[in-house]
This record gives structure tokens, sequence and C-alpha cells, in this order.
């Protein structure tokens, strides 16, 4: 046989070689793409929920707002972090309706509420009454001040008293929008049929329903009912409910309103299943449409509302920065609703820092002695056959092991020092078992060289061995405190869940991902969780690369 058909004969066997090796490497590169495709999108998505929130909420008023209500401006102190209240909010405050911020804004104050005696005349009626909670004066000047020294004030002076006082606000004090308009119906609307009612729409839909792209009820989950739209005939009517950007838009939707009604009254609209327009002259003809007329439907007041006239709740899509520098440097307050998360990360350091101290010494020198004492036999395989499975035991049970002990044996009851020593039992094995690696992995003609030069076996060990086993003994470590931060079972046994800043080692506390926990099973709130799950995954990022550039600096000096 010929060499070239030899070669010829070898080709497709080649051929078939390449073809199954490009298959594996293929099947390599996708499955790390995947994988790591999966773990980036996990933590985007972690950290783009921690930085950012966007919620569903309800509200009984639409967002046209306005600089006052019913010619009164209300000043509210800047520590209560709300830029705009709803009236029916604001009539609740000064009807004590509310005695704490904690239901209103991110505060957990109580509610201060002062008003002058010629904003007390004003409000009498459109509040149906003040409380006896608010402080009425006549020195607009001193309910100012009073407001502005404290963290939960606010202030209701007429429009008149604020153009005249407006030099001599303090600073302290931030002038409230107030969302005054709700979309008001008629009762026959919010009635039961079957076994739903109508309760709340999008809020997107009262320019539909202005401009005739909805004409029934049932278009928006109620019942079959057509939609009569009741317009005020001057745009006075809504006066002091709503001013500047919004005042705009709402005479645009009044504007496309009567765009419609001309349309529908020239007979160009569409059938008998189209939005029908009606005028009223004033207030109270508005109002009395509304209560009269069926399927009525319009943008009111809150001050003209009743009991009469039923208002729809309105849903809409809110954005904003949910990690914030103040949520970082607070404290946390009514069990982290309100507030930040500045004692918890304390805590979190100092549980590490007592983890560390309590586990690492005692790993490394059991590691040691592990390689460099110990004599291979019987107990030995016992010795690292109990540490393998030490490392695989649930945390749960390391908590339960904590709580009988430490809680109770020792009687250090539920403290810091207690969930500490806890963590240190449950990442032991796993910095004992890296260490070992770690030890056996360095060269013996280095303890050979030491010891020819005259260094004892402990100088060895100390001065030789452990430098250069250090950076696979630091990444050990680094996983065992990835471990301790995000354990949580066996600290709610034995830490606790206190957010107060511990001050003791014999105080409760909790750490960082034990919150996480807990204001997710409590339902507070899954924003601030998102948000302290993200200064989780920082913390975690800056103790890993503090320690390499710890483990490469002590790297660079053995070279």
């Amino acid at each position: 046989m010929k060499s070239t058909d030899i070669v010829r004969a070898k080709r497709p066997a080649r051929r078939r070689v390449r073809f199954s090796e490009r298959i594996s490497v293929s099947f390599v590169y996708v499955s790390a793409g995947a994988t790591i495709g999966v773990l980036f999108l996990i933590l985007g998505y972690i950290l783009f929920n921690g930085f950012f929130y966007k919620n569903r909420v309800e509200y009984p008023a639409a967002s046209f707002t306005s600089d006052s209500a019913a010619g009164l401006v209300a000043l509210a102190n800047t520590a209560v972090k709300r830029k705009e209240l709803t009236f029916d909010v604001l009539r609740g405050i000064y009807t004590d309706g509310y005695a704490n911020w904690k239901k209103i804004s991110d505060s957990a104050a109580d509610i201060y509420p002062y008003l002058s005696a010629q904003a007390a005349a004003r409000a009498q009626p459109v509040f149906g009454g003040i409380g006896r909670l608010s402080e009425v004066s006549d020195g607009v000047e001193k309910m100012l001040l009073y407001a502005a020294s404290n963290p939960g004030g606010i202030v209701l002076i007429t429009e008149e008293e604020y153009e005249a006082f407006a030099k001599k606000i303090p600073h302290q004090l931030r002038r409230i929008s107030l969302r005054n308009v709700a979309l008001a119906c008629n009762t026959d609307v919010t009635e039961l049929f079957g076994n739903f009612k109508i309760g709340t729409i999008d809020e997107s839909s009262i320019e539909k329903i202005y401009t005739g792209s909805i004409t029934n009820w049932q278009q928006l989950g109620g019942k079959d009912l057509p939609i009569t739209v009741i317009l005020p005939s001057s745009a006075q009517f809504f006066d002091s409910a709503v001013s500047g950007e919004s005042e705009k838009q709402l005479a645009s939707l009044f504007a496309h309103a009567e765009r419609a009604e001309r349309t529908e009254r020239d007979g160009s609209a569409h059938g008998g299943g189209a939005a029908r327009y009606v005028y009223a002259s004033d207030s109270a003809e508005y109002t009395a449409l509304l209560r009269t007329v069926s399927g009525a439907a319009g943008l009111l007041p809150l001050w003209y509302a009743d009991d009469s006239i039923d208002s729809l709740r309105l849903a809409r899509t809110e954005r904003g920065v949910n990690l914030t520098p103040a949520f970082i440097f607070e404290k946390p307050v009514d069990g982290g609703r309100f507030g930040g998360i500045s004692s918890i990360i304390l805590n979190t350091l100092m549980m590490i820092v007592l983890t560390l101290l309590f586990s690492v010494p005692p790993g490394l020198f059991a590691a040691v002695y592990l390689v460099e004492y110990a004599k291979e036999g019987r107990l030995m395989q016992i010795l690292r056959l109990g540490t393998e499975t030490l490392a695989g035991i649930p945390s749960i049970i390391f908590g339960l092991f904590g709580m009988l002990i430490f809680v109770q044996g020792f009687g250090w009851g539920i403290c810091l020092l207690s969930g500490s020593l806890t963590l240190a039992l449950m990442i032991l094995p796993t910095v004992v078992r890296t260490a070992e690696e770690a030890l056996k992995a360095v060269p013996h003609s280095l303890q050979e060289g030491s010891l020819a030069l005259g260094g004892t076996k402990i100088q060895t060990i100390f001065r030789v061995v452990l430098p250069a086993a250090f950076p696979s003994i630091s990444a050990g470590i680094i996983l065992a405190t990835g471990r301790a931060l995000g354990e949580t079972a066996a600290l709610i046994y034995t830490m606790g869940s206190s957010y107060n800043l511990a001050h003791g080692v014999f105080d409760s506390t909790r750490t960082l991902a034990v919150h996480v926990y807990l204001i997710i099973a409590e339902g507070i709130s899954t924003d601030k969780a998102f948000a302290a799950g993200t200064v989780l995954i920082f913390f975690i990022f800056i103790i890993n690369s503090a320690a390499k550039m710890l483990i490469k600096r002590i790297g660079a000096r053995g070279r």
C-alpha cells in the first residue's frame, strides 16, 4: 500500500477526533457561560432591587397636587421625610386620627400638630372639627418655631399667613404638597355584585374615562353600568385643589373631555355604550349629580366629599432609590420598619471579629498538630471523619447546641457572646480542614532547609511553614467568614433579634442576615430586605477584597 493511501485512510479518523473535541469544548463553554450567566443574573437582580424600588401603591387621591388645600398651607419638619400628603391624611392628623408618623412616612416620631387661630377657623368646617391633640395659637411665628424644634411637628396656616411670614419660616420646615382630588362616583358603582365589587382602578384610567375610551364600569372590573362623567362648568371649582403643573394637567384633561362631549353631541360618537357628559353649574349641583345620577363619576376636591358619595382608590406605580445614605447611617426603629441599619452593620462587624477570634487560632493550632505532630493511625482517621462530618452538619443543629450549652448551660442568655461562640464552632471544621490541606501543600524542602540551618521545629512551623501556607489558609478563612456572615438559623436561638447596638458581649443583637430574614418573615418591607441584602453583599465583597490584598502583600514580602 502506498503512503498516500495510508494518509487518506487516516484522515476520516482524524476528522472524527476533531469533531468530538469541538463538541466537548463547546459543551464546556456553554456550561461555563450558562453558569456564570445565571450567577450574574441572580446577583444583578438582587443589586438592582437593592438600589431601586418599584411598587404598586394605592391612594385615595389622584396625583394632582397643590401647595394648599381650601386656603390652608401645611409645613412639616424635615425629619418627617415626607414631601406630600393626601388631604384625608392631613384631615386625620388634625382630627386625632393619627398619633404617630409611622403609618404615613418613614419616621417613627410622634405627631405634634400645630395651627394658627385663623387656620383653625378655616379648617373647622373643612375637617369636620379639630382634634384635642392639635394646639391652636394666635402666634403664627411661635407655632412655626414649635414645629421646627420638634422632629414630628407639623403646622397649618392660611395662605395669607404664609405670604406674610415667608421670610421667617425656619429652615427645618418644608412646605408639603397636598393631593386633594379624588375620583368620586355614585354609590351604585361600588355596590356588591356577585362576590365582587370595584374599589380600586388604575390611575391612568381617569384620562380614559374623561376622553370616552372607557364608557362602562364593566371595562374596569365593575358591573355592567354606563359611565356618566360629571364636568364643572368652570375651572374655579378646583381652585386651591390643584396648582402649578397639576393645574395644567387638569385643565388639559377637562379640555379633552369637552371635545369628547362636543363630538358626542354632534352625533359622531359611538353608539349607546359611549360615555355621557353632564355639566354642573356649581359645587352644590356637582355633588348632587354624583349622588343622584346612576354610574356617575367625576374628579372631586376631597373637602366636598361626604358619606353619600363614594370614591375609588387609585393605583399607580412608584419608582425611587431604595439604598440611600440615610438607610446606611441611621439606626433602625420599630423592628426595622423605619430608619436604617447602622447599628446592625456594627453588630455584624463585632460578631465577625469575635467569631474569627474564637475559631481561627484554635483551628490553625489543630491543623498544625494534625500535620506536624500527630501520627497516622486509627485515631487520626476518626478525627478527620469527625471534622468532615461536623463541616456538613446543618447550622440549625449548631444553633440548638449553642442554646443548650451557652444560653442555658452557662447561663449567658441570648447574647452576642453565645452567638459568636456558636458560629465559631460551626466554622471551626472548615478552618481546620483548609488549614490542614494548606500545610500539607508546603514543600518539605522548605522545612528541611530551615532545620538544616539550625531552626527548631516550632521555629520552622511559625517562620517558614505557616507563612508559606498563608494564602491557602486565608482562602479557607474567607470561606468560613462568608458562611458566618450569611448565617441566620444558628443565631436566632443564640444571639437573638434586637436591632439596638450591642454595648457588651452579653447584649442581644442581630446581624444583617438575620435582619433580612426577619423583615421578610414579619412582612415588614421587601424593599428594605433587598437594600439590607445589597449591603451584606458589599460587606462580603469588601472582606474578600481586603483579604486578597493582604495575601498579595504577604506573598510579595515572602518573595
